[in-house]
C-alpha cells in the first residue's frame, strides 16, 4: 500500500507523431541553417509563452490526458486520465488525477504540501513555506513524486530542463478548441515532445505531446488543455483535512521501502 502512496501520478498520453505534409515540407525543404534558425524561432515563442504564464495570478486548468502503458510483450495499452489543477500563485496548489484505477490529490497552502489517495485512504505530508515551483522540485527530487503537469510551473525558471533541444522546427497552423494554434516539435536527448500554442496575446499551451526516447517502443504522453484565467478560489480548497481514519504515511519510510526494493 506504501508503494501505491508514493506512486508518481502524472504522466497520461496516446497520439502517435503524424508525418503528414507539413512535416514532410519542413524536412523536405530545411538546410542547417534554416534548422538553426527554427530552433531559435521555436525557443523565442517557448520564452514568450513561459513569461506568460508567470505572470498568471490565478488559474484553473481540467486537462484529458492519454498514455501509453507498455506490456513485458512491447505492446503498447493506451489509457486515459483526466488532470485538475487550482492555482493562486506564487504559493498556492491543488491538483488532482484521476482514471479507472486510480485517484489522487495534492495540496500545497504555503506551509504544507500533502499527496493523498483518497480511495486507498492514505497521505503523506511534509513541510515548507517555498513557492509552487520549488516545492515542485522537492518533491520529485526528495520524494520521487511528480505534480501532473508539473513543466507549466517550471518552464522559464531556473528548473527549466526543456533548453535541452537538439532541434526544433515549426509544424505549422493547427486548431485546437476552435482556437487557431502554431503546432511545434522539439527533439531533446531523451524526448520529442510537440506543443500548441495559440496565435494571439494569450500563449497558452493548449495541447502537447511527449514521446519517450529512452525505451524503444517510445511511449507517448498527450494532453489537452483548458484554461481559466480568472477563476474565483476559495482558499480552503488548498488545505488538506484527513478524512475520518485516514492513516498518515511517512515519506522517508515510503521511500526507504522503494529504495529497498529496488536493491
Amino acid at each position: 500500500m506504501k508503494k501505491i502512496v508514493m506512486t508518481c501520478l502524472l504522466l497520461a498520453v496516446g497520439i502517435p507523431v503524424g508525418s503528414g505534409p507539413a512535416y514532410t515540407a519542413v524536412q523536405e525543404n530545411k538546410t542547417l541553417d534554416t534548422a538553426a534558425n527554427g530552433t531559435a524561432e521555436v525557443l523565442k515563442a517557448l520564452d514568450g509563452m513561459s513569461r506568460y504564464l508567470r505572470s498568471l495570478d490565478k488559474f484553473t486548468i481540467e486537462a484529458d490526458a492519454t498514455y501509453d502503458e507498455v506490456l513485458e510483450n512491447g505492446q503498447k495499452i493506451q489509457l486515459s486520465r483526466s488532470v485538475h489543477i487550482k492555482a493562486d500563485m506564487p504559493s498556492a496548489l491543488w491538483a488532482k488525477a484521476s482514471s479507472r484505477y486510480s485517484n489522487q490529490e495534492f495540496f500545497y497552502n504555503g506551509k504544507t504540501f500533502t499527496i493523498s489517495t483518497p480511495e486507498l485512504g492514505y497521505y503523506a505530508s511534509f513541510a515548507t513555506s517555498e513557492t509552487v515551483g520549488k516545492v515542485i522540485v522537492a518533491a520529485r527530487d526528495k520524494y520521487d513524486i511528480e505534480m501532473p503537469l508539473s513543466d507549466l510551473f517550471l518552464w522559464g525558471s531556473q528548473h527549466d530542463t526543456d533548453r535541452d533541444v537538439n532541434e526544433a522546427f515549426i509544424v505549422g497552423v493547427d486548431t485546437i478548441q476552435g482556437t487557431d494554434c502554431i503546432q511545434y516539435a522539439i527533439s531533446g536527448a531523451e524526448i520529442d515532445w510537440q506543443i500548441w500554442i495559440p496565435t494571439g496575446k494569450t500563449p497558452l499551451p493548449l495541447k502537447m505531446v511527449i514521446t519517450s526516447r529512452e525505451q524503444t517502443s517510445q511511449p507517448q504522453y498527450s494532453v489537452v488543455m483548458h484554461w481559466n484565467t480568472a477563476p474565483t478560489l476559495q482558499e480552503d480548497i488548498f488545505t488538506f483535512t484527513p478524512a475520518e481514519g485516514a492513516q498518515k504515511i511517512n515519506f522517508q519510510t515510503a521511500m526507504a521501502a522503494k529504495q529497498e526494493k529496488k536493491q
